[in-house]
């Protein structure tokens, strides 16, 4: 009985010991556009021939980078710009430059031994924030030129909220459309729009704000007044006063013409007999 239990405690601390022969190390939670470093180290190098990273998304394996004595560091060019290197035959880094959230996967480094075979450990990476929010005008096609529709919309992960801020008064008890969508790298595009009062708020600044977990991203858009109003207006009476001139004018030349027809009809000498 004393037996298999001791063959049980030596295989657990046999695996143990192959568990952490690699040392990785690396911050596995980054917010967006920032940059992120992962490293494994081989406690011991004795046999090393190369060294590997693969990066895994679902059932897509890429490999990224290697290093060996005889061709040193090479990233695949798929990568060039956007991960850089660091390696030797018992250490490696990879840097990844300005994350987006399609760099968000599980990253494997591998030092392939000889004759053992090769000695892996992964780490995940997870990327947060918000990659971008913006605040527009929607040109207005209601038949009311008293409201005036203004959208924000926002993308990240997780999913933002929006939230509309203004020194007026509360929004939140205007009309409000709400979407979200899911896009291919994992996060979500989520837009608000408002129909507000044009006399309320006109000239005023309004402030969208995103929010996902502990980040938050803000754009303002100012509501403009009623110029485009006014100068359709204008134009129309500067339209009618230049019709006006012209067919004043008109009259005038016809008449002139005409009083001055009937003068040399009149003054006309009369023919001798």
């Amino acid at each position: 009985m004393l037996l298999p239990l001791l063959l049980l405690l030596l295989l657990c601390l046999l695996r143990e010991g192959n568990l952490s022969d690699i040392v990785a190390e690396g911050q596995t939670t980054v917010v967006f556009a920032q940059d992120v470093s992962l490293s494994c180290t081989l406690l011991s190098s004795s046999g090393v021939k190369q060294v590997t990273w693969q990066r895994v998304r679902g059932q897509d394996v890429q490999t990224v980078a290697t290093y060996s004595e005889n061709f040193k560091d090479y990233v695949d060019e798929k990568f060039a710009g956007k991960i850089t290197l660091n390696a030797s035959l018992n250490s490696t880094s990879i840097k990844i430059k300005n994350t987006m959230f399609d760099d968000e996967a599980c990253y494997i480094c591998s030092f392939n031994l000889y004759p053992a075979g090769p000695k892996r450990e992964t780490l995940c990476l997870t990327v947060k924030g918000i990659s971008e929010v913006t605040a527009t005008m929607i040109p207005d096609t209601s038949s009311d030129p008293g409201f005036v529709v203004v959208s924000c919309s926002a993308t990240g992960k997780p999913s933002p909220t929006l939230q509309w801020r203004s020194g007026v008064q509360e929004l939140e008890v205007f009309t409000t459309n709400y979407t979200t969508g899911l896009n291919r790298d994992g996060s979500s595009t989520v837009s608000r729009s408002l129909s507000l009062p044009r006399v309320q708020f006109q000239g005023k600044h309004l402030e969208c704000v995103a929010q996902s977990d502990d980040q938050e991203k803000t754009d303002l858009i100012v509501v403009p007044e009623e110029k485009i109003i006014e100068n359709s207006v204008t134009f129309r009476h500067h339209r009618i006063l230049v019709l006006v001139m012209v067919f004043t004018s008109f009259l005038i030349i016809v008449i002139y013409l005409h009083t001055k027809f009937n003068a040399k009809k009149h003054h006309r000498p009369a023919c001798a007999k």
